[in-house]
């Protein structure tokens, strides 16, 4: 499972671009991570983490924070007939490129804009994120991916997108979700010039390193977010932790979890 760490370090990084059938213009890049992190290259990356941790051409899978598609456009020659994709995402714009532009007419895969606020992204969304409710049923998913998303929901939001995975998820069905979790070694190196954040700033259940924007970086205690697995009926099968609390570079820590039945 440690092969989730480097190829989520590669993700992170800029690569250079290669040829596929979708591709988003380049300057929508922004809209979901580095500017320079080739979409394609990305998006292939992210499968072969979904394969890796147990997706199925006949799964249904879930892409929380969907942004412009990365992780859905190399799944379109992935999933068989009876496989299923659903994406959503507070970006409007995010969510009219995808539906233009990703598997159209495709009745596999579906797009939702969620109009939540949130600070950075949608800052006149109409409700929080707190009282979000996901629009499936429940156990309706084998596989929910959250890539940096809860490195940008305060506590609260957080708490209600967990409920809300552990209730979409089919039993026995897996979480991947990425974090920025607080440990002894990420303590001991706040404030020393080698870490890629300064989680000094706490607020009500989580860190941020920017109090002016708190939603712009966030991160959680890693004992208390295992703890929140495990009420939730969530086992978690690997804790991969990042270089980002020894290093300056913006690699996150990953969990994957499974679903008890």
């Amino acid at each position: 499972m440690r092969a989730f760490l480097s190829k989520l370090r590669r993700v992170l990084s800029p690569a250079p671009p290669v040829n596929d059938a979708v591709t988003a213009p380049q300057e929508l890049w922004h809209l979901v991570g580095a500017a320079d992190a080739d979409y394609v290259r990305v998006g292939q990356q992210f499968k072969q983490l979904f394969i890796d941790a147990g997706l199925q051409p006949h799964h249904a899978i879930l892409d929380v924070g969907c942004g412009i598609g990365r992780a859905a456009a190399p799944l379109v020659d992935y999933l068989d007939e009876t496989g299923r994709y659903a994406g959503f995402d507070v970006m409007a714009q995010a969510i009219d490129w995808c539906r233009a532009n990703i598997a159209v007419g495709d009745a596999r895969f579906e797009f939702t804009h969620a109009d939540m606020h949130s600070d950075r992204y949608n800052p006149e969304g109409s409700q929080p994120a707190s009282r979000f409710v996901f629009p499936y049923p429940d156990a309706s998913f084998d596989f929910v991916w959250l890539g940096s998303v809860f490195t940008h929901l305060l506590a609260a939001d957080q708490a209600q997108f967990a409920r809300e995975i552990a209730r979409v998820l089919k039993p026995a069905g897996t979480s991947v979700i990425s974090w920025y979790l607080i440990d002894d070694e990420a303590r001991a190196n706040t404030g020393n010039g080698q870490i890629a954040f300064d989680f000094v700033h706490a607020l009500n259940g989580c860190w941020t390193a920017n109090p002016d924007m708190p939603e712009d970086t966030i991160a959680y205690d890693l004992a208390e977010i295992l703890a929140q697995y495990e009420a939730l009926g969530l086992d978690v099968l690997t804790v991969a932790l990042g270089v980002w609390r020894s290093q300056p570079m913006q690699d996150q820590d990953i969990i994957v979890a499974r679903k008890r039945t």
